[in-house]
């Protein structure tokens, strides 16, 4: 090839993906806060979330709220805050708010402005995590099994980050030439047969995995950041779920649940239900791990792709499209 016949295009990599807190601010999704139990009555519980920090509470019916985590006054962290008769109360001039985020009574009896309020995330709970959805109104259900949480047995853990935003492990999903090479994992989906509605995507796939029988999953993507897994083990039902919250720095905490029907006491059930569940969370656990070398330096994009990245690229345009919002933004940094 001459000089000549070089193309600058044949130097230029594909497009990036916009960057999460950016273009727009963060995908409007439901968003994993806090395991429930670290969230108790007369407590506030302080986080990283999106570009800033928000805190949850528990109201006087034992509700948790989700709140932006800064005083309307000079900007004291309410991490720190007491609950004092059911107000979040300052640490730095004692003004009090009530569970939805409305400042109430100032130490000095000055009338509490009403523009003092604390912006309140829409927030539900369910199997063991507190969820808060960025925006104003959910146009998607919280992200849950399907099956009554009375009838399971699950457990749910909250540890590992990676330093990406949240969609980027979630699109290991779709990416079959990834799980061939690196989990060693074997799909077949096809892109025509996903079912799509608002924020939420869902597709059945046939797998195969190291050391295990063929077996027909069922994927249901929840937003951009979240994952629930239906299929069968030990002829059970089982589901396992993952999702990301985004924190500062376009980093990703991601929490994981394994879940599968409670044991009916009959002999040996017990034992089999607890090695479901701890091998659903073992199996998310080293996928994560095999992930992490990957993860620490990748900038991802949208490059160069082949027939094998079909399921993948629907699952980018998927991401592309979804809505954000900043509204947030200002109230929690």
């Amino acid at each position: 090839m001459s000089q000549e016949q070089i193309s600058k295009d044949d130097f230029t990599r594909g497009k990036p993906m916009p960057r999460q807190g950016e273009a727009g601010g963060y995908d409007q999704n439901w968003y994993p806060i806090a395991l429930s139990k670290d969230v108790r009555e007369g407590e506030v519980f302080g986080t990283e979330f999106l570009n800033g920090r928000v805190i949850a509470i528990r109201d006087a019916n034992g509700k948790a709220q989700v709140l932006s985590a800064y005083c309307r006054h000079l900007g004291a962290d309410l991490s720190d805050a007491d609950v004092v008769n059911g107000k979040v109360v300052c640490p730095f001039h004692k003004w009090g708010y009530d569970s939805t985020g409305q400042c109430v009574e100032t130490m000095t009896g000055d009338k509490p402005p009403e523009q003092a309020k604390l912006f309140r995330f829409p927030t539900e709970e369910s199997w063991g995590v507190i969820w808060a959805f960025n925006g104003l109104e959910p146009f998607y259900e919280v992200p849950t099994p399907a099956m009554k949480e009375d009838d399971a047995a699950f457990e749910v853990e909250f540890n590992h980050m990676t330093n990406v935003d949240h969609f980027i492990p979630y699109s290991n999903s779709s990416d079959i030439q990834h799980l061939r090479a690196v989990h060693k994992i074997e799909l077949e989906v096809d892109p025509k047969n996903v079912e799509r509605w608002p924020g939420r995507m869902r597709y059945t796939q046939e797998m195969t995995m190291p050391g295990m029988p063929p077996m027909t999953q069922t994927v249901n993507i929840f937003g951009t950041n979240c994952l629930v897994f239906e299929g069968n083990m030990m002829g059970r039902h089982v589901y396992n779920m993952s999702a990301g919250k985004p924190l500062p720095g376009n980093r990703t905490l991601h929490t994981m649940m394994s879940a599968t029907a409670k044991s009916t006491g009959a002999p040996g059930e017990d034992e089999m239900v607890q090695a479901i569940i701890q091998q659903g969370l073992a199996f998310g656990r080293q996928l994560f791990e095999e992930d992490d070398m990957v993860m620490r330096s990748i900038r991802f994009r949208q490059d160069i792709l082949t027939e094998t990245d079909r399921m993948l690229m629907t699952f980018l345009r998927y991401v592309r499209e979804f809505p954000r919002t900043d509204i947030a933004r200002d109230m929690i940094s």
